[in-house]
């Protein structure tokens, strides 16, 4: 009953958000239960979305950085509503059709054992959509490789791009970004895009030096109930919310957090 009603009152966040203010708060507050690897959390996190609580949320963004404990503005964008112009990746200048491919791959996180190999391919075969050579780079950097144990770091990166991208190592001749290229969908996700700090329309603008643009947090991607309209979610919310009062009458944090 506890978790219908968060998601009930997550919907009606972001309906609300998405309706009236396209803005709403958030808050990372931990991860869950998925895996650390290589030093780096892995989706999905914690975090306080509009004020419902351990909500899950999926990162999409490698090449900037957030912390667990901070708080931020953010615009909420369901995926049938993403342009070029109010999402991070899309001010970013990236293909905004690639958001179909980061919704598969969230799809494939969250229905992912908890803490499994899995979670970190499809973690990093994330991060590959919109940031594929900081990706490639991070997973052939000699500096760190992981070289035995269940996924090395060759055998992440041909996961993701293939042996012959990543020196002809690894087990996978095609990568998952080349086989999930163009896949359509996904409509139960929004995608979370932080304001810049202290305003409430100047969007981040993702891969950008955050101490001179300002940018609090990375973007997240948020899963909401599949169908129906605005209104519809506005109205279950209600009904949801008003219920549970009427039945009543949760890397190192200070560098890297994620990615």
């Amino acid at each position: 009953m506890k978790k219908v009603v968060q998601m009930c009152c997550l919907a009606a966040a972001i309906c609300l958000a998405s309706a009236a203010f396209s803005q709403t708060s958030v808050t990372l507050t931990g991860p869950t239960s998925g895996p650390v690897y290589d030093g780096i959390y892995m989706s999905p996190y914690y975090a306080t979305v509009g004020g419902v609580a351990n909500t899950p949320v999926i990162c999409d963004d490698f090449a900037d950085d957030s912390y667990f404990g901070r708080t931020w503005n953010a615009t909420v964008t369901p995926f049938s509503g993403i342009t070029s112009s109010n999402t991070s990746w899309g001010l970013a200048g990236a293909n905004i059709s690639s958001y179909a491919e980061v919704g598969y791959f969230a799809a494939q996180i969250l229905s992912a054992a908890p803490g499994s190999v899995n979670q970190i391919i499809y973690s990093f075969a994330m991060w590959a959509v919109f940031d594929p050579s900081g990706v490639k780079n991070y997973l052939l950097d000699p500096s760190h490789l992981i070289t035995s144990g269940p996924l090395t770091t060759a055998a992440l990166c041909a996961d993701i791009f293939g042996t012959a991208a990543c020196g002809g190592t690894g087990n996978s001749t095609v990568g998952l970004l080349t086989q999930y290229a163009g896949v359509s969908g996904y409509s139960n996700f929004a995608v979370l895009s932080p304001y810049v700090s202290g305003s409430t329309t100047q969007l981040c603008t993702a891969n950008t030096n955050p101490s001179s643009t300002g940018c609090p947090a990375q973007e997240f991607i948020v899963s909401v109930p599949e169908g129906g309209t605005t209104v519809a979610y506005l109205l279950l919310a209600g009904f949801c919310c008003l219920g549970a009062m009427f039945l009543r009458s949760r890397r190192q944090l200070a560098t890297r957090t994620i990615a």
